[in-house]
């Protein structure tokens, strides 16, 4: 493995971890800045919406910038605005913080798998994704934990001191040890959007519509499991989930590069779908030992289809428009945020309308969705073209 990666990889785990962390804090900020949880709450979909706007925003307006320079600035804001939201004194401030916390994110990643392409063989590609998005992975199952321990330990102004210290780190191992890497030719931002043909914009909603499936059921997957074993504390099967979701990322990569993306893709939309559904099914049980068994399979099985899919999507996103590869991951990593703040909205309204046991069958149903419109897209791409991803 190229050790350039791991100074990436680093960047993203730290956004990862400052991502997920905001859900163990919002009590203690909640608390601290006299503000209820639901308004506690909404740091973190100022993070998703500012993110899911900022990355195909700057993607577009970055594309001709150097991309090592743009890799230091963009952790560099990242690690002040965390380093900020330790000490502001009030809510609002906080607020505006996160948001900028979320544009750096969002201008740092896409270019962090851009530079990770660009620092492999071409055959190589879909592991070195894999990885990147790997450290996302890693930031909520090690990140998070750590973040949300500092911040019971001492006060959750210090988790986010955690999280600006690895950031200035990251800063200075991309400074000092990333070559300059070529970019793109440069082109007009009208000359590139000219690649965002149909395919692209179907693939991009495959993206949306999946993990919306997904982060239907993860998002109420408190009240689920609760529901079908009886067990108050699911952090084992959270930690199980993530153990799945870190093998799922490697795993993918290594399918996309043996046989390629558009397989591994559609095998992990499949999988997918039938253990999304599953809890549907398992909430037919009485809550005993089997049960609990049973969620714990799925708990660290779903994981593998559900983040296995990333690697392939992005690889085959870059396929469809190589010249543009950065802007088009932008757009990817938006539709992914996207996914995720359609996913609380949609399973709520699944639960209003009927009960959380349906949430995970709907679940489910949306992936397989995303299944058949992908299989649409690649018998449209054409056999010449299936031929190089």
């Amino acid at each position: 493995m190229n050790y350039r990666l791991l100074i990436l990889v680093l960047g993203t785990f730290i956004i990862g971890t400052d991502d997920f962390v905001i859900a163990g804090l919002l009590p203690h900020i909640s608390n601290d800045m006299n503000v209820t949880i639901a308004a506690a709450g909404q740091l973190v979909t100022a993070f998703a919406i500012a993110y899911a706007i900022g990355a195909p925003l700057f993607g577009t307006l970055t594309m001709n910038l150097p991309l090592k320079g743009l890799l230091v600035v963009s952790m560099l804001v990242f690690a002040i605005a965390n380093a900020l939201s330790a000490i502001v004194a009030s809510f609002e401030m906080l607020f505006l913080t996160r948001i900028l916390a979320a544009l750096a994110a969002a201008i740092f990643t896409p270019l962090a798998m851009t530079a990770s392409a660009s620092l492999v063989s071409e055959k190589m590609r879909g592991k070195a994704l894999s990885f990147i998005l790997a450290g996302i992975t890693i930031g909520l199952v090690l990140g998070a934990p750590i973040g949300t321990w500092i911040g019971n330990a001492a006060t959750w102004r210090y988790s986010f001191i955690f999280v600006s210290v690895i950031s200035f780190i990251t800063v200075i191992g991309v400074f000092l040890f990333l070559p300059k890497m070529k970019r793109e030719a440069e082109m007009t931002i009208r000359e590139r959007l000219k690649g965002f043909n149909k395919v692209i914009l179907l693939t991009l909603l495959v993206n949306i519509i999946g993990t919306t499936g997904g982060f239907m059921t993860y998002t109420y997957i408190a009240p689920i499991i609760t529901g079908i074993t009886n067990m108050e504390n699911i952090s084992i099967f959270l930690m199980l989930f993530g153990i799945g979701a870190l093998f799922g990322n490697l795993i993918g990569g290594y399918f996309t590069d043996r046989i390629g993306a558009p397989k591994t893709l559609m095998l992990s939309l499949g999988g997918f779908a039938v253990l999304l559904a599953s809890f549907s099914f398992l909430s037919l049980l009485n809550p005993s030992t089997f049960a609990i068994i049973m969620v714990s399979i799925v708990a660290i099985l779903w994981g593998v289809p559900g983040f296995g899919m990333n690697p392939a999507l992005n690889t085959f996103l870059i396929a469809l428009n190589p010249k543009s590869a950065q802007m088009v991951l932008s757009f990817s990593a938006s539709a992914l945020y996207m996914g995720i703040g359609l996913g609380a909205f949609v399973g709520g309204g699944v639960i209003s309308v009927s009960s959380v046991n349906y949430v995970g069958a709907g679940s489910g149903v949306l992936v397989l969705i995303a299944l058949l419109l992908f299989v649409m897209i690649h018998k449209f791409t054409g056999k010449k073209e299936r031929n190089t991803y």
